[in-house]
Formats: structure tokens, C-alpha cells, sequence
């Protein structure tokens, strides 16, 4: 008997200021079909060529642009063929079991609480004050809205660069007085 299994993976991501607590973006995002499957079945085959799994959380300024009329467009999340964030401009390693990487970064999974066949794997990951190198010094001081830390696109990378999530979002300006606490999760369903 041949068994059919349908699988759903639902992406999300909170930022937070880590000083005040507050809710700075909270969105759900498009996940890349293709790859999560790659990186699902590399696992399953115990591939330790390219150790699979979530490697890396990326930002980028290019998921949006104002149009003629100075409205504020979003681009379509990149979730087929070979892709990438429109414009990465920086990413932090959240795989905690490399080394030299912060022990404030890492992946978890853990199965739900819920009755359905659920996991959910949760990536933490600071952007500390001093992260990136380059930025404004403060809120409000960049008046470029192409700034390279004026983020409005993050993604999930693997450990061989696939793209596994893509989150278009308004523009969100990196400064050296935050600190943002990301806590992105995937919900993975088998039904």
C-alpha cells in the first residue's frame, strides 16, 4: 500500500528591541518548497558532505522600492529556482554547533505540544549594538533609504547557501543604539 504523506512547513519571525521588549516586526514568510525538501531528504540521508540544516539568518535591502508615484512597493518573496535575497547585504551564523559562533545564536527543534504530527525548529539570534560594522551610529541619522542597513528582506540559509525562507518587509533601519532579539520559527506538519 502506498502511503501519501503531506508535509507543510509555515515560517516566523519576531524582532524585538532587546532593551525595551518591543514587537518591532512580527510576519509570517514564504518558504522555499524546493530546497526545504533538498535539505529535509540531505538530513534524512545523514549527508555529512555539506552537513545540512540552518546555517545562517541573511538580511538585505532589496525587497522593496518606492515606484513613480513614491509609494512603497514589495517585491514577491524568492521561493523558486536558484534563489537568493534581492540584495543580501549581511548575515549572522545562527548554527551554534560550528565554532567561534555566539552562544546567543542557535537552532532548536523540539516536537509540539499539539496533538497533530508537528515539530517546530526555532532559531534565536541577536544583532548586537556593535553588529553590522558600518551602520549608523543612531536612529535617524541615515536619510539613505538604500542604506546597506535599512533591512526589509531576511532569509534562512542552509550550510550550502540555499535559500530555505524569504521575509519581505517594511524597511527597518539597523542602528549601533539597538539591539534587535530575532526569534524566527518553522513549523513543519505531516498529515
Amino acid at each position: 500500500m502506498k502511503e501519501m504523506l503531506q508535509v507543510e512547513v509555515n515560517g516566523h519571525m519576531m524582532i524585538r528591541d532587546a532593551e525595551t521588549n518591543e514587537v518591532i516586526i512580527e510576519k509570517y514568510n514564504a518558504i522555499h518548497p524546493k530546497n526545504i525538501a533538498l535539505v529535509i531528504a540531505k538530513a534524512l540521508a545523514r549527508d555529512t558532505v555539506t552537513s545540512p540544516g540552518i546555517f545562517s539568518l541573511c538580511f538585505g535591502n532589496g525587497g522593496t522600492f518606492l515606484n513613480s508615484s513614491n509609494q512603497l512597493v514589495y517585491r514577491p518573496p524568492n521561493t523558486v529556482g536558484a534563489s537568493t535575497l534581492y540584495n543580501q547585504t549581511y548575515s549572522i551564523q545562527v548554527d551554534d554547533q560550528s565554532v567561534g559562533t555566539p552562544t546567543t545564536n542557535s537552532v532548536n527543534y523540539a516536537p509540539s505540544t499539539s496533538p497533530s504530527i508537528t515539530s517546530i525548529v526555532t532559531i534565536t539570534a541577536h544583532l548586537n549594538a556593535n553588529e553590522p560594522s558600518g551602520q549608523a551610529v543612531a536612529d535617524n541619522i541615515t536619510t539613505n533609504p538604500e542604506a546597506p542597513y535599512i533591512f526589509d528582506e531576511v532569509g534562512l540559509k542552509s550550510s550550502d547557501d540555499l535559500l530555505l525562507s524569504h521575509l519581505i518587509m517594511s524597511p527597518l533601519e539597523k542602528t549601533g543604539n539597538r539591539v534587535f532579539f530575532i526569534i524566527y520559527t518553522l513549523t513543519i506538519s505531516i498529515s
